[in-house]
Order: C-alpha cells, then structure tokens, then sequence
C-alpha cells in the first residue's frame, strides 16, 4: 500500500506546485472528517473553493487562504535540501489549523517521512499527542524541540510505512461497509489529490 501509494503522491507533488498544493489541502480537509467521504469532498474545494462547506470554521478558512497564497513556499519548504525535517515540521505549523501531526501527514504525503499519529493511531500506541502541541508563540528553540520529539515517536512507533499501513488496516476494519480493503484505504489518498488536480 505505503510503498505504491505514497510513492505516487510523492513522485507528482515534487513536480507540481499544484500538486503539492492539494495535498496539502486534502491534509487540512481531513482534520476531523471521516475519510471515507474525502474523495467528494476534495471535490466540494474544488467547486467551491474558499465557500466550500469543508471550511466550516475561521480556523479552516485561514489555512486555505494561507496556502493558496504561499503555495510556492511551502512547495519549496518540503522539497529543501538544506531544510531539516524538524525545521520542516515547524515551518508547515505556520499554516493555521495545522499542528505537528497533521505537519507530519503532509511530510509523509509529499516525502515519505515522520507520520501521522492522530488520534486513533495515538489510542493504540499509547501516545500522548498533548505533549507535541506548542502555541504560535512559543520560542523556535521550543517548536525545534517538539518537533524533534515528534519525529522519534513516529520512528518509535515503526516509521512512516508502518504507521500509514497500520491506520489503513485500522479503517478497513472500522468501517468494512465503506472500505473493500485496506488497500482502498490507502488509494483514496491518491483518488482525493488526483481527483482534483487533474480533474479525474
């Protein structure tokens, strides 16, 4: 699954701004939806943009904004050579609504790097997600060190393969009436940006 899918995603965002700007935003969308449905609605962005019901808060409404406007940054941000990915982490947590672990999703989107240990990965490992949250005003030295932390929690908890695997399998099981297989899991990640980017 990982190995194919994330592959793909990756492979096509570090040509494309474009790319790399959906899925970015299907990050943002995911948070605190249900998965199954993130294929229609990347589609609702799409159609309605900045209107779409998917930015049912302020919150969400600015991280739209801020990516849409600084698409090429960020772009360029995650494909840096020189960039660490604990620096990468903290840049990415500039855009309102996204903290570490959805910093992490898009790192293990676009590079296949850290992770995402949300809130059902996070049950299962026994992770308390609270000790990676820092305020928009805390020091760099702080950010720095969380993210750094974050890092080797995901490294602790398999890597980037595994906890993608491992959360597919999870949803596969959780809602086998809305998933065929964990693999159908896994590919909606590249049908949501796909869908959308070229216009599937």
């Amino acid at each position: 699954m990982y190995s194919k899918d994330q592959k793909a995603i990756s492979i096509m965002a570090r040509k494309s701004v474009e790319f790399n700007t959906w899925v970015i935003v299907m990050v943002l969308v995911s948070i605190r939806t249900f998965w199954g449905n993130i294929v229609p609605n990347m589609q609702k962005v799409k159609k309605d943009g900045i209107n779409s019901t998917m930015f049912n808060n302020v919150s969400k409404k600015k991280g739209y904004k801020y990516i849409k406007t600084h698409a090429k940054h960020l772009h360029s941000v995650i494909f840096s050579d020189t960039l660490t990915d604990e620096e990468k982490l903290v840049e990415l947590c500039e855009i309102p609504n996204i903290k570490l672990v959805k910093a992490g999703f898009i790192l293990q989107l676009c590079l296949g790097k850290v992770g995402c240990i949300d809130c059902h990965n996070a049950t299962e490992y026994g992770t308390k997600l609270s000790d990676y949250k820092f305020g928009r005003n805390a020091s760099l030295s702080t950010k720095v060190r969380k993210a750094r932390s974050y890092i080797a929690e995901c490294k602790r908890q398999g890597g980037s393969a595994k906890l993608w695997n491992s959360w597919c399998k999870q949803r596969y099981e959780q809602y086998p009436n809305t998933f065929t297989s964990a693999r159908d899991v896994s590919l909606r990640h590249v049908d949501a940006v796909v869908s959308v980017a070229v216009g599937k």
